[in-house]
């Protein structure tokens, strides 16, 4: 059933390509190095199989409609099988500069958020296997507030069998070599969330904690004999500490129905749970 998902996913994802450029001109974003790097665009230079896609086709089954475009490499070489994904990727950052932007800092929010959402659990670990899946992610930005592009590219690496072993191992290898697979892609920039938007969220989500706590500030100081706290209602108040009865469908965790707290301990209903003046 899994085989035949897979399949069927595939099949539409196929159907839905065929009326799409592999590099959509009239769309923005960077996309022009697809161009210059080689490559095609049959999916079956991927490697992948109609009943198993390979990890280098799962951002055209899930971010279909984020894509510019993309190529596929298939190559028999021996040496540093990311040669391809990192001279696409420097295409890409030349192009980047060209109009104007410059690649977001690999540590950074945009950056990062990117990859964790176009690569994360896409790529199957390492393992011990001497073929393995690798991956390479870039965003393009002008300034804070404006995004460019976006740049995948996704490679089984092949080339540690030809470079490790014994010589006869090595030899073998190189004739019956299995080809280092690349796949190359260029996102839309209205997919991607600028540093700017990280920024206003982290702004926002620190205004919004100053603003409960002084809400909180403002409760506790003004505590009267009838309100309703999130452990029960005031029915004393002596300085610093404060008595609440618990609602009459429970109890304090000592089977009690009333309880001394101290003031800063209690809160508006809802907002955080009662310790019981523990």
């Amino acid at each position: 059933m899994a085989g035949q998902g897979a399949f069927q996913a595939l099949a539409a994802l196929t159907a839905a390509l065929a009326g799409i450029p592999a590099m959509a001109q009239q769309s923005p974003g960077i996309a022009g190095f697809l161009i210059t790097i080689g490559g095609d665009t049959d999916m079956k230079t991927s490697g992948s199989l109609r009943t198993r896609p390979s990890p280098q086709v799962f951002p055209l089954l899930d971010d279909a409609d984020e894509i510019i475009g993309y190529r596929f490499f298939s190559e028999k070489i021996t040496a540093n099988g990311s040669a391809t994904a990192e001279r696409a990727r420097d295409a890409f950052a030349q192009e980047c500069a060209a109009k104007g932007g410059r690649i977001e800092p690999e540590d950074g929010d945009a950056a990062r958020t990117f990859r964790d959402r176009a690569l994360g659990r896409r790529l199957p670990p390492r393992g011990e296997s001497k073929h393995f899946w690798s991956g390479s992610s870039a965003v393009c930005s002008r300034g804070a507030d404006q995004v460019l592009g976006g740049f995948v590219a996704i490679t089984y690496d092949t080339t540690e069998v030809a470079t490790k072993g014994d010589l006869g191992s090595r030899l073998m290898s190189r004739v019956s070599m299995v080809p280092t697979r690349t796949a190359v892609y260029a996102y839309r920039p209205d997919q991607i969330r600028s540093a700017a938007w990280f920024q206003r969220a982290q702004d926002s989500y620190v205004a919004d904690r100053e603003a409960e706590q002084k809400h909180r500030e403002t409760f506790r100081r003004e505590l009267a004999i009838g309100t309703v706290t999130n452990c029960g209602t005031v029915i004393q108040i002596r300085g610093p500490m404060v008595e609440i009865a618990v609602p009459a469908t429970r109890l304090t965790p000592n089977g009690k129905s009333t309880f001394w707290s101290r003031r800063d301990a209690l809160a508006p209903t809802f907002s955080t749970p009662c310790t019981y003046g523990l």
